[in-house]
C-alpha cells in the first residue's frame, strides 16, 4: 500500500512509524487530504511548495505578489511621527544576512507567508553587524512532541510564556544535520488565523485550492496532448460500410504500407480503393482549454485578494487608468496589512514598541501611487470650492462640515478698536500738519 491510496492518514499514525512520505519525522498540524486529485499529498509544506513551483498559474500569482511587496520602503518613526533616517534597524534589515540583500528578503517574506507561515529565525535581538536572520524553509523545521502538545493550550501567566519561549527547535539540512535553536529566536507570521488548533502554524490557502491547481494541471496536460496528436491521423477505407460481410480488418502488410506512404515524401499516393483520412483533433478551439487555464489563474488569484485588474494587465489590455487604480488597492487592501504585521513582529522582538518607536513599511514612493495623490489632490480642491459656496450661501460651517465629512473651523476676527475723536482730529491734523508743511514751504520760498 502507498500513501496515494488513502483517503486521509492521521498524524498519530505517521509519527508512530516516525516517518513522513519524505522519509523524515512528520512535522506536526500536517494532514494528507483526500487521494483523488493529482496533489493528494500537498497537506505537506514540501509538497506545497513543490505545486506552487511547478504550476505556470499558481506561480504567476504568487511571483506578482512577492514582486510588488519587495518594493515597499521601510522605515521607522518616534513618537511623534518623525522618520529616523540613521535608525540601526534600517541597517539591519538593509543586510539581513551574507545571502540576501534587503529586496530579497522581503521577496521571500511573501513567498513563504502565501504558502501559509513564514518562519523567520533572528540570532540576536540586538542590533548589529555581527546579527543575522533568516526565513526558515518550513519542511525543514521540527518542532518537539512537547510543544505539540502544547500548540492548542493557552497561557495566562509571564513565567509559562518564558518557560515555552526556551522549548528547543531542530532545523535539519539536506546533509542531515542539524540547528538548534531556542523558540524565542523565531518570529512566526501566518497568512491566516493561527487560532485553529496551533498558535504556531496557520493553514494555507493553497488548502483550498487543490482542486483548483488539479484542473489547471489536467487543462495544460490536456493541451499538451492534443497538440502532439494534432499530427497524426486515421486513415481508413471508405468503399465498404460496417456492415459489409465482405470487408475485413486491414492487414499487417496494408497498414505497413499506409504508414509508409503517409510519413514518405511524395505528394501523390495510388491507391487501390478510396481512403478517408481524418485527424487526431480536428478543432483545438473547441476544447478551450486555454480560458479553463485563465479562469484558474484567476480563481487563484483572487483567493489572494489580487485584484482582477491587476491579473488581467498580465494575461490582456486593459487600461492603464483601471490597472493603477487596481494595484493601488492591492496594495492598500492586501499588502499593506500584511506588512504591518510584519513590521509589528519586529518592533515587539527588539522592544521597539516599548521604546515609542514604530517600524513601517510603505509604498507610497511607487510611480503608481501618484495617481492616488492626484486624485487627493483634486478632491480636496473640490472640498474647498464646495465649502466656499456653501458659506456664501450663509450656511453654517457646523452643516458645512457634516456635509462634507470634514473638521473646518472659522476663527472670527478680533473686533476692532474704536477711534476717539482726538485720535480722528490728529490723524487729521496729521494730514493737515503735512499739507501746512508743504504749504509753509512753498511760502517761505522768495518771490520773483
Amino acid at each position: 500500500m502507498t500513501f496515494l491510496d488513502v483517503k486521509l492518514i492521521p498524524d498519530g499514525f505517521l509519527k508512530s512509524l516516525g516517518l513522513s512520505i519524505f522519509g523524515q519525522r512528520a512535522n506536526f498540524g500536517l494532514r494528507y487530504l483526500d487521494a483523488q486529485t493529482k496533489f493528494n499529498t500537498y497537506g505537506l509544506d514540501r509538497e506545497k511548495l513543490l505545486m506552487v513551483l511547478s504550476n505556470p498559474a499558481a506561480l504567476k500569482v504568487v511571483t506578482l505578489q512577492c514582486d510588488l511587496f519587495s518594493l515597499g520602503r521601510v522605515g521607522v518613526y518616534d513618537a511623534n511621527e518623525n522618520e529616523i533616517e540613521n535608525d540601526p534597524f534600517l541597517n539591519f534589515i538593509a543586510n539581513p544576512n551574507p545571502f540576501q540583500t534587503e529586496a530579497q528578503f522581503k521577496w521571500d517574506f511573501m513567498f513563504w507567508l502565501m504558502l501559509g507561515n513564514c518562519n523567520t529565525y533572528i540570532d540576536s535581538k540586538i542590533l548589529s553587524e555581527k546579527n543575522k536572520m533568516y526565513h526558515l524553509q518550513p519542511d525543514k523545521l521540527y518542532w518537539p512532541d512537547s510543544l505539540q502538545k502544547e500548540a492548542d493550550k493557552l497561557i495566562f501567566s509571564d513565567g509559562s510564556l518564558r518557560d515555552r519561549a526556551k522549548t528547543v527547535l531542530e532545523y535539519r539540512y539536506v546533509d542531515g544535520t542539524t540547528f538548534r535553536f531556542p523558540l524565542e529566536k523565531l518570529a512566526i507570521s501566518h497568512d491566516l488565523s493561527n487560532g485553529t488548533g496551533n498558535w504556531y502554524k496557520g493553514s494555507s490557502r493553497w488548502d483550498a485550492l487543490f482542486k483548483v491547481v488539479s484542473n489547471s494541471e489536467a487543462a495544460l496536460d490536456s493541451k499538451n496532448i492534443n497538440v502532439r496528436y494534432a499530427g497524426k491521423f486515421l486513415v481508413g477505407s471508405t468503399t465498404s460500410g460496417a456492415n459489409d460481410l465482405r470487408s475485413f480488418g486491414l492487414g499487417e502488410e496494408e497498414k505497413e504500407d499506409i504508414r509508409n506512404k503517409m510519413d514518405g515524401s511524395k505528394n501523390v499516393f495510388p491507391l487501390k480503393s478510396m481512403v478517408e483520412i481524418r485527424r487526431f483533433v480536428e478543432n483545438m478551439r473547441v476544447l478551450e482549454l486555454g480560458n479553463a487555464f485563465q479562469e484558474d489563474f484567476f480563481i487563484m488569484g483572487g483567493l489572494f485578494n489580487i485584484p482582477k485588474d491587476v491579473l488581467e494587465a498580465y494575461i490582456k489590455s486593459s487600461t492603464f487608468e483601471n490597472q493603477e487604480k487596481a494595484r493601488m488597492a492591492h496594495v492598500a487592501y492586501t499588502l499593506q496589512p500584511k506588512g504591518n504585521e510584519w513590521m509589528n513582529s519586529f518592533e515587539r522582538y527588539f522592544g521597539y514598541d516599548k521604546q515609542g518607536k514604530n517600524i513601517r513599511i510603505s509604498w507610497d514612493h511607487l510611480p503608481m501611487m501618484g495617481v492616488f495623490k492626484a486624485q487627493e489632490s483634486t478632491t480636496k480642491k473640490t472640498q474647498i470650492e464646495t465649502l466656499t459656496a456653501m458659506l456664501s450661501a450663509g450656511i453654517p460651517i457646523k452643516q458645512v462640515n457634516e456635509f462634507l465629512g470634514t473638521d473646518f473651523k472659522i476663527e472670527k476676527p478680533e473686533p476692532k478698536q474704536e477711534n476717539n475723536g482726538n485720535d480722528n482730529e490728529a490723524g487729521q491734523g496729521g494730514n493737515q500738519n503735512g499739507s501746512g508743511e508743504d504749504q509753509g514751504i512753498e511760502d517761505e520760498q522768495p518771490n520773483d
